[in-house]
């Protein structure tokens, strides 16, 4: 990965070493590197899978989000997309409802009969209010109180984390945050959690080596002041070493 997120060309050295049947990608405000891919990157994601006959499942769960959301994939290859919209990042988590663009009939009924299979179905209350909110415009308001929050927690995490080095959207719900060189993740876990922070480290999201990054929830705190609190406790942290914070027993 890069800045952009998945790295086409090294999926393309990819494809040719595994030879995978699908492509699995979240283009945009990645989980947990925020990162956002251009429609450049995406076109050429496309051509690598499609070159190479490999499926693509593009999970937009934070596709809604940004103000201008890039052009998803399933509009750039929809003949080999599964495009997975899901109301539990932009709506509610409490709304757990997705919506699926499949590559074509055949593939509609095929998952309509695994879903059968695996749970029978939707909740029928919760597939009526996700559709009744969708027509009469309740799910894009919601969707707009959201992305203002996020917006204005992403400018506090601006302010406050100004001297140390993170990956975020303007509009996303978390930040990617890179460690000072005096700081290595078993470290921070053991001095946050006695300072009441909790924080995910990178090895959550790695197979095999991990970074020394951390990602950062904005949406987990109960308002701005408490994300401001604990977001100034984690720079506060994060400006000393372990050394100095150490305590003698």
């Amino acid at each position: 990965m890069d800045g952009e997120g998945l790295d086409s060309a090294a999926l393309e050295e990819a494809r040719g070493r595994e030879r995978p049947k699908a492509v699995y990608c979240v283009p945009t405000i990645h989980n947990p590197t925020a990162a956002t891919r251009s429609a450049k990157r995406l076109e050429a994601i496309a051509g690598v899978a499609r070159r190479h006959g490999s499926a693509i499942i593009e999970d937009d769960a934070y596709g809604a989000l940004p103000r201008q959301a890039p052009t998803p994939l399933a509009a750039l290859a929809p003949d080999i997309t599964w495009h997975i919209a899901t109301l539990s990042k932009c709506v509610t988590p409490a709304l757990r409802t997705a919506y699926v663009v499949t590559p074509s009939l055949a593939c509609t009924l095929r998952l309509a009969a695994e879903i059968r299979a695996m749970t029978l179905m939707v909740p029928p209350l919760m597939a009526f209010l996700a559709s009744r909110w969708i027509l009469d415009g309740t799910l894009d308001a919601i969707t707009a109180a959201i992305r203002g929050e996020s917006a204005a927690r992403q400018a506090i995490a601006r302010r406050v984390l100004q001297r140390l080095e993170f990956q975020a959207h303007p509009e996303g719900h978390h930040l990617w945050l890179t460690l000072p060189e005096r700081w290595r993740r078993a470290d921070l876990n053991v001095y946050v959690r006695q300072s009441g922070l909790s924080l995910v480290p990178s090895e959550a999201f790695a197979i095999g080596s991990a970074p020394d990054v951390i990602r950062v929830s904005l949406g987990a705190a109960q308002n701005r002041a408490a994300l401001g609190r604990g977001l100034s406790l984690l720079a506060t942290v994060l400006s000393h070493g372990p050394s100095a914070l150490s305590s003698i027993v």
